[in-house]
């Protein structure tokens, strides 16, 4: 009888054990995203400093509270994060992996401001930070404190992440018709709202109707009076494309039309000329200081299309 309760006690002793066993951990299989955390070992002084810790789904949320809903917006599916010591600096890589390539560039996409070293696909390091893109992967490297060599020693991280990943997927398609005058580093991708309102706020609400199926581009284009903000929204058709237009200016100026007949419409919202246009499956809407200068914006940003 001892016997059964001592075999009884060590098997829920091990059940236990495999419960709380971390979402991830490294192993053999190339299947888990921990598996891209380089090996710096035999980098000169590098080293790992604790732990991989993993997160998929709402377990972000005990990683980063506040951030996390951003990363659902783009299809987040699961994160690793380690840290590496090299020297006095130490650095700390996540890798999150998102549900596909234009979704992780998306991600990417919001912060492209600075240098843009040679890492495939796309990198961009500022101020002791490195943002990488490739695939359906966005890598961040990023040191709380100042030191020396912190950006060839990001670089190096980085480059050995990067070549982990074996595949290359594709820009969102609304990038290609992005017109060649834009600001560089401004165009940033979105599929709702949480992302664009991050960029340029719209409104709680869902006025641009965005969904499953419609997909956004928004970017700067520089003019001789400053910077308009141009967003560009593409709809399964020119129904929900003419709906979306019609409840955006609804709700989005103080006064909006009696009428909402036409494909144009301009208002003021503060201190800004704001203009929504509706083409067939696309929504444009421009926003600038100067109403001829959004004007022009505007009308340069519908050439790709017209074009086509």
């Amino acid at each position: 009888m001892r016997k059964l309760i001592l075999i009884i006690f060590v098997f829920i002793t091990l059940l236990g054990v495999s419960c709380n066993k971390p979402a991830e951990k490294k192993s053999g299989s190339s299947n888990t995203i921990a598996n891209l955390m380089p090996d710096m070992s035999k980098e000169g002084q590098w080293k790992t400093e604790g732990k991989i810790r993993c997160y998929k789904g709402e377990e972000l949320f005990d990683y980063m509270d506040g951030g996390a809903e951003l990363y659902h917006a783009y299809g987040f599916k699961r994160a690793c994060v380690q840290d590496y010591q090299n020297g006095g600096n130490l650095y700390t890589m996540e890798i999150y992996e998102m549900e596909s390539s234009p979704k992780a560039f998306g991600i990417y996409s919001l912060d492209r401001e600075g240098e843009h070293p040679s890492i495939k696909q796309d990198a961009t390091y500022q101020d002791g930070s490195l943002n990488i893109w490739k695939d359906r992967y966005y890598i961040r490297i990023f040191i709380s404190q100042k030191g020396s060599n912190i950006k060839e020693e990001m670089l190096s991280l980085g480059g050995n992440a990067v070549s982990q990943i074996k595949g290359e997927g594709e820009m969102p398609s609304l990038i290609k018709l992005i017109p060649a005058g834009a600001k560089k580093d401004s165009p940033a991708s979105f599929w709702q709202m949480g992302p664009i309102n991050n960029i340029f706020f719209i409104s709680h609400e869902n006025l641009l109707n965005l969904e499953g199926d419609s997909e956004g581009v928004t970017f700067l284009f520089p003019t001789e009076k400053g910077d308009v903000r141009i967003i560009l929204i593409r709809y399964s058709d020119s129904k929900q494309a003419k709906d979306s237009f019609d409840k955006f200016i609804g709700g989005y100026f103080s006064q909006p039309p009696s009428s909402k007949e036409g494909d144009e419409y301009k208002g003021k919202k503060g201190e800004k000329t704001v203009i929504a246009k509706v083409k067939d499956n696309y929504l444009f809407l421009s926003a600038g200081t100067d109403e001829s200068e959004t004007n022009k914006a505007l009308l340069e940003s519908l050439k790709p299309l017209e074009a086509k």
